[in-house]
């Protein structure tokens, strides 16, 4: 498994980094939001890889970041999405745009892509949903605690999602962290609907 190269751009496209290391030159894939970020040619760079092993060949796919990656790998788990889909999806947006966008169920966006109908979109927002949300509290800003605990129970008791669930208790407890559990539910609820 290769994790990242490390190395000397050589050249840049809008599909395309060539990186020279050590004296091999390798060629790999990449979203338009990693060729923004990439340095000029001659610089050195280092790029995220996910090594793709197929019958009739090998790929290099490169990213900037773990988030990119992540959306990725993601992405190449649904039935009917494969590499190049998943790297033309990502170029789309910045990765955290597309993230929330796929959150929120935009089915719009993803029907725009070539090679995406209706039944796939509405698959991959079904499948990655609850995967693309914080995967804790924490990252929204929540301290957990017994109240969040029960406010967050009793809502998935009334049916949403976890992820649906810790963004509305993060906006409730933004303006005010001392509230009770009945609190939290009702201004949550408030959200949610």
């Amino acid at each position: 498994m290769i994790e990242y190269i490390n190395g000397k751009l050589i050249s840049k496209n809008q599909s395309i980094a060539i990186i020279d290391v050590n004296g091999l030159g390798y060629r790999v894939n990449i979203t338009n939001n990693t060729l923004e970020k990439l340095p000029s040619p001659e610089k050195f760079v280092k790029l995220l890889i996910f090594f793709h092993v197929y019958e009739n060949g090998q790929e290099l796919y490169g990213f900037f970041d773990e988030k990119e990656r992540f959306l990725f790998t993601k992405l190449i788990t649904i039935s009917g999405i494969g590499p190049k889909t998943a790297i033309n999806m990502l170029s789309v947006l910045p990765p955290d745009e597309f993230r929330n966008r796929l959150i929120s169920g935009e089915v719009k966006l993803l029907t725009s892509l070539p090679g995406i109908g209706p039944k796939t979109a509405k698959r991959i927002i079904i499948e990655l949903k609850d995967d693309l949300g914080p995967s804790d509290s924490s990252e929204l800003g929540i301290k957990e605690t017994s109240k969040v605990n029960d406010a967050s129970s009793a809502l998935k008791n009334l049916g949403f999602s976890p992820l649906l669930i810790r963004e509305a208790v993060a906006k409730v407890l933004k303006n005010n962290k001392e509230l009770s559990t009945e609190k939290i539910i009702t201004e949550s609820l408030k959200i949610l609907k």
